[in-house]
């Protein structure tokens, strides 16, 4: 179990340290980010566009911007972020663990699918309201 821990203590200290960064250079302003290559690509926007920009929205608590730039994301990160937290304590902790499972039924994940897909499609159409979408 030890190195579960060394493990789990790497990835929040990693992700902390991600968040730290994201917050202190503004996507698009400055720092080493990646751009999307589906946009550079295509010119077209996939569901995670916005992403990185919400992220640093968030980190300064303006929560209607990070809305704006992916509102998809936004909405689903703190059911993504508890089943996270979840599933890691499980990891760790093993057969001792006696919180609450993340099992998701096979209905669940086909909706999210059509859910991102078709959020990745109307994001695209350039006519109002559907440019609200776009990041």
């Amino acid at each position: 179990m030890g190195g579960r821990i060394a493990v789990a203590v790497a990835v929040v200290v990693l992700g902390v340290a991600g968040l730290v960064y994201i917050a202190r250079n503004e996507p698009g302003k400055g720092g080493v980010f990646l751009p999307c290559v589906f946009h550079e690509v295509t010119g077209l926007h996939c569901p995670g566009c916005g992403m990185t920009r919400a992220t640093h929205e968030l980190t300064q608590l303006q929560f209607g911007a990070a809305f704006r730039k992916n509102p998809l994301a936004i909405a689903i990160l703190p059911i993504v972020g508890v089943a996270a937290a979840f599933s890691m304590a499980a990891w760790v902790l093993g057969e001792r663990y006696r919180g609450p499972r993340v099992r998701l039924p096979v209905w669940i994940t086909w909706t999210f699918l059509v859910v991102v897909v078709s959020f990745w499609v109307l994001r695209n159409i350039p006519a109002w309201p559907f440019t609200l979408l776009a990041p």
